[in-house]
Formats: structure tokens, C-alpha cells, sequence
């Protein structure tokens, strides 16, 4: 059967009392033939393509896989399974945890009629099942003393006596005690490894409707061009057989470049699920020492594998046949016929007084104005044509509306950064992971230019002036330490001129200013959020979350800033829904995005700032935001 594990260089399957699993780095399995003849001590897993250098690396043998191999056999081959008590080829009808002994039926019931082996377990082979065995293994040294302590130096199990004896300067912990706390690394191995399966899959699905689409998108087009082109295939047959090329070049290119990141996310689906599948066999058939020689090994595999993977979605760029032009194509057209039979008759009457130029010469000359229009169009068509190429160039912008090829219907995620030299380290400071937190830094808060009133930071660089719409987010993980009853800040996200960035803790009640706070307010007795609009409250919703000491909550917000309409518009992203637009905002100042976190005697809080390609921009989200600016 194919369901059986197989060696990733000779690829037959391994069979009980077989040649042994041997684990190599990348968590694939050899048997122990192929490592007894590797070839100049070298062995290359046909798997991943891995190579390991045996001399340099000492394989362990995989007991996670012996332990699969057995329970498969005794779900699928039970007649191979024999006695090993008597060894005398009888067929096994069960299997004893303590001794680790297959035992025929006579066996079974000398070994339960035995005082010292009466309370062994025993398990029918037709209904076994997989159970993890924490019978103590004795020391070698001291026995019959059970290995139950683990030396962190010696990196080795020990007895209680070996404790006293050898190790008595070591660091020491019990093995139940380890053994948890490398289930728990597991566990979330395990979790981080089936997001990024979940995410892999959803890439792979995009890019297969991806090319779904870019199909139905060159069939349209196709259609389109051909409609367009018999309206006026005597003036345009030769556009139109350009446009059909560039058409078919552009999507070759496209489903090219699609074929190309479903072969790298196919890839690293595979290698993903091998990883996430050795884990899924650990936490089933590993013991507590298995645990301990297999944590490393699953650990740099598993951190490897997620350090290199590939974990960003980008959009699939659409394309559209553009077709305003055509009716002004269509009236320049049909003004030709007739401004031709005028002119002509014009020219006739001045010929008779300009013997120099010929009705030829008039032709001519309607030839070359026919074709300066017919070059105006073909610029105009590539323009167009530059603004989508250059679209799907930058994976942090978006259309809004993909049948609509116009710059008001950009979105650019913008990449904004905390500025690190101007926040403010008394009362807040940015961790490793790159979040503003609200508790003052261990570094010396002097330097000049640092903001000494405002609790929190700002970006590196003011809000660009373009002529598209801005976008990013902000996910705050915030932690009640206690119930709140005073007016207590929390939060706030906004946008503020660069004289009001440090006059107060925080920037909502200055003239200058546009933001969202959430903070406990007084005469809600609860959690509420605040939006408001040069220091006036335009917006005030209750129940923001629970007010409940020891409980923690994410609050993910999105600011969308369009200077062509003079707009910002507050998003909730967890609820899905536009909080406010603010109209009228004044495009001439130059705005810089403001971070506040505050109270830590009472909250803890955590924001970081979402931006550029980390931005999940659904269609729902699109649309939202479109019609919150219209």
C-alpha cells in the first residue's frame, strides 16, 4: 500500500523490522541502508533536494516514523505481525505498552496471569490506536533508576542519582517539565504552519482565478477590439491588427507571470504541508524523549521554512479596453467625409486661380491630416495603456473600480514608518517587533527634536501631495489592566499640521488637526471612540469593547486621505465599516499622520502600523472606501 512512509532517496517503503528510519535536517526520512551506502558519506534528498554531509551531521533514528510504520501495520498488514514473547512465527492478536512486546494469544494470557506483568496494558491489535508511551526508560548507570530529569548542559536525560553524582553544578529540570514546554513550541509551529498552509492555498486559488480571469479578459477584449474595429475597418484594420498583437503579447506575459508564481506557491504548499505533517506525526506518536531529540530539528526546519516562504498575496492587475475615445474617433470621421466635400469644392474654386497646386496635391494633403489624427488616437491609446502597465508595476496600489481606468479611482498604500527619533521615550517606546508601546523606553530620552508632550510618535515623512488616494492601518492590541472609570485615554490614530504635533498628549482638540481616539468616557460609563474634526467631536460611539479588567481586545483601524477632494475618511477594518468622512479638509497644509498609546498604570496597548503590501485590500474594502469619497 502507498499509504506507508517511504525513503527519500530510494524511495521504498519502510516496513516493520525493516531497515530503520534514519531523520535527515529537512524532517524527510532515510532508511538505513541508503546511509550505510552513501556514497563519499554525502546523501541528497530527492524530496527538497537537500544534501547532507554525514561526516559534518549524525542522523538520529526517527522514532516518530517507526512508530507510524508499526501502527500502519497493524491497521493494514496485521498477518506480518508475529509474537515476539516466544518467537515462534504465532500471529500476534495484541501488543504490550510496558514491555513494548507483540504477543500472541497463549502469550496474552501467561503474561496477564504473571504477578509482575498482570497490570501491564495490553491492546487488541483490531481495535489499537496510536497512544503516546511516558514509560520511564532506566539509566543506563544507575540501574534500575528511571531517566526523569533532563541536564540543559549535557543536553541529556539523567537519573535522580546521576543528579547527585556528575551533574550537581548543571542546570536541571524535570522531564514532564520540558516535555511541555517544547509541546507548547509544537503547538504553535503547528498553528503558524497551517496560517501560512491556509494562506498558500488562498494564494493559489487567487492566481488560478487570476488566469480564469485573464482569459475571460482577453476573450472580452477580443470581442470588444472586433466590434470596434468592423465600425471602421476600412480606415482602422491595421490598428486593430496591432492592438489584437499587443493584446496576445500582454496576456502571454500576463498567464506567464501568473504560471510562474503558481509553480513557486505550489512549491511552497508542498514543502509547507511536509513540515506541517512531520509536526501533526510528532505531537501523535513522540514520546517525551523523542520530543527532546526531535525539538531542535523541527524547530530550525520549521523556522527555516517560514523565514523563506512567501506570504504576500498580490492582486491580480486587470485590464480593460478603453473606449472613450471612439465616438469623437467615429464624428472626427464622419466630419472628414464631409469637411473633404467642402473643401474640395473650396479648392475647385481656388484652383482655377492657383494653377500650382493639383487635385492630387489636395489629396494628399487630406491623407496626412487623416493621419495626424489617426497618430493623436494611437498616443492617447498608449497612454493608457503606460498607466495600466504602470499599475501593475506597484502591488501597493490599487483600482477601485477596474473597469475604470482613471486616477480618481487609485489607492495607493502608502509606506509609512514610526519615526524613531522624534517619539517620545518617556512615556512610550517601539519593541523589537517594530510597535509602538505605551511604556517608557530603557533608553535616555534626551536628543534633540524629540517630542517631550505628545505620548507617541509620528511618521518619518508628512503626507505626500499626489493626485490619488492614500491609504494605511493601524491593528492595537490593547489590555485591560484593571476596570476603567476615569476619562482615560487609550488610542489615538489621526493626522495633524506640523505646529500642532506637540503642543498637548495628544492632537484631537487642536484647530489643526483630524482624528480618532478611543478612550472611557463618563457619560457613557464605558469604552467609546471619538472622531474629530479641528478639535470639534464630529462623531461618538459607545461600546467600543467590554470594559472588563484582565481581558484584551484588537482594534484594527484604516485612514484614507484623497487631498484632490479634500476628504479623510475613518475606517473600523475589524467591523467592516466607514465611521466618518470628514469633507472640507484644508489640501494646502501639509499633514503628518500622528500614533498615541497611553495610561500604562491601567492599559497595556500595542499598535502597529499596517501599510504597503501588508494591507489585505478585499473587494469589499474597495468598495466601501469608494463609496465613502463619492
Amino acid at each position: 500500500m502507498d499509504i506507508f512512509p517511504k525513503c527519500s532517496v530510494c524511495h521504498q517503503q519502510f516496513v516493520f523490522k525493516g531497515p530503520a528510519p534514519y531523520l535527515l535536517p529537512c524532517l524527510h526520512a532515510v532508511c538505513e541502508t541508503c546511509v550505510r551506502s552513501a556514497a563519499a558519506g554525502v546523501i541528497a534528498c530527492s524530496s527538497c533536494q537537500t544534501e547532507v554531509n554525514l561526516t559534518d551531521t549524525r542522523l538520529k533514528k526517527d522514532a516518530v516514523r517507526q512508530k507510524e510504520v508499526f501502527h500502519l501495520t497493524v491497521q493494514h498488514r496485521p498477518t506480518e505481525l508475529l509474537c515476539t514473547h516466544e518467537d515462534d512465527g504465532t500471529q500476534a492478536v495484541c501488543w504490550c505498552r510496558e514491555c513494548e512486546e507483540l504477543l500472541c494469544e497463549y502469550c496474552q494470557n501467561m503474561h496477564s496471569s504473571f504477578k509482575l506483568t498482570r497490570k501491564h496494558v495490553l491492546q487488541n491489535l483490531s481495535d489499537f490506536k496510536p497512544v503516546i508511551s511516558n514509560i520511564p526508560t532506566p539509566c543506563s548507570i544507575h540501574s534500575p533508576d528511571s531517566l526523569y530529569l533532563f541536564d540543559r548542559r549535557c543536553n541529556i536525560l539523567i537519573c535522580g542519582r546521576c543528579r547527585f553524582e556528575g551533574h550537581a553544578d548543571h542546570e536541571v529540570e524535570k522531564l514532564d517539565v520540558v516535555a511541555e514546554s517544547i509541546l507548547k513550541q509544537l503547538d504553535q509551529h503547528k498553528t503558524e504552519l497551517a496560517t501560512l498552509q491556509a494562506h498558500q492555498q488562498s494564494n493559489i486559488q487567487n492566481i488560478r482565478r487570476g488566469t480564469e480571469i485573464t482569459d475571460t479578459t482577453s476573450n472580452t477584449l477580443t470581442e470588444n477590439i472586433g466590434h470596434t474595429f468592423r465600425t471602421l475597418r476600412a480606415q482602422l484594420e491595421q490598428r486593430e491588427k496591432e492592438l489584437l498583437t499587443d493584446l496576445d503579447g500582454q496576456t502571454k506575459g500576463a498567464k506567464t507571470t501568473l504560471r510562474t508564481r503558481l509553480n513557486t506557491c505550489e512549491e511552497a504548499s508542498k514543502k509547507c504541508s511536509e513540515v506541517l505533517d512531520y509536526v501533526t506525526k510528532v505531537l501523535t506518536y513522540a514520546s517525551q524523549s523523542d520530543l527532546l531529540e526531535l525539538e531542535s530539528s523541527v524547530r530550525e526546519a520549521t523556522r527555516a521554512f517560514l523565514d523563506t516562504a512567501e506570504t504576500q498575496t498580490q492582486d491580480i492587475p486587470a485590464a480593460v479596453f478603453n473606449t472613450n475615445g471612439l465616438s469623437k474617433l467615429k464624428s472626427n470621421i464622419s466630419r472628414f467625409g464631409a469637411v473633404v466635400t467642402k473643401e474640395l469644392e473650396e479648392e475647385y474654386a481656388r484652383v482655377s486661380d492657383r494653377e500650382t497646386q493639383t487635385e492630387h496635391d489636395f489629396i494628399a494633403e487630406m491623407v496626412i491630416k487623416y493621419k495626424n489624427t489617426i497618430d493623436d488616437i494611437k498616443k492617447r491609446a498608449s497612454d493608457t495603456i503606460d498607466f495600466i502597465l504602470g499599475l501593475s508595476n506597484e502591488c501597493d496600489v490599487h483600482l477601485l473600480k477596474p473597469d475604470v481606468l482613471d486616477k480618481s479611482m487609485v489607492l495607493k498604500c502608502i509606506h509609512l514608518k514610526y519615526d524613531t527619533d522624534k517619539i517620545n521615550l518617556d512615556c512610550t517606546h517601539i519593541n523589537t517587533e517594530g510597535d509602538l508601546i505605551n511604556s517608557q523606553s530603557d533608553t535616555s530620552s534626551a536628543g534633540k527634536g524629540r517630542l517631550k508632550k505628545y505620548w507617541g510618535t509620528c511618521s518619518t515623512i508628512p503626507l505626500p501631495l499626489v493626485d490619488c488616494r492614500q491609504y494605511w492601518e493601524t491593528k492595537t492590541r490593547v489590555g485591560l489592566d484593571t476596570t476603567l472609570t476615569g476619562s482615560n485615554l487609550i488610542l489615538e490614530v489621526g493626522v495633524c499640521a506640523e505646529g500642532e504635533m506637540d503642543m498637548t498628549p495628544f492632537v484631537a482638540g487642536r484647530p489643526h488637526a483630524y482624528s480618532l481616539i478611543v478612550h472611557h468616557c463618563t457619560t457613557h460609563k464605558g469604552i467609546c471612540k471619538k472622531i474629530r474634526k479641528e478639535g470639534k467631536v464630529v462623531l461618538h460611539l459607545p461600546d467600543t469593547i467590554p470594559n472588563t479588567a484582565g481581558t484584551s481586545h484588537t482594534l484594527h483601524y484604516g485612514v484614507v486621505y484623497d487631498d484632490a477632494r479634500k476628504k479623510i475618511v475613518f475606517i473600523d477594518v475589524k467591523e467592516n465599516k466607514v465611521m466618518s468622512t470628514l469633507d472640507n479638509v484644508d489640501s494646502s497644509q501639509t499633514w503628518w499622520p500622528m500614533f498615541g498609546v497611553y495610561n500604562p498604570s491601567i492599559v497595556t496597548v500595542s499598535m502597529r502600523l499596517v501599510v504597503g503590501r501588508d494591507i489585505n485590500m478585499t473587494e469589499e474594502k474597495k468598495a466601501m472606501i469608494v463609496k465613502a469619497l463619492s
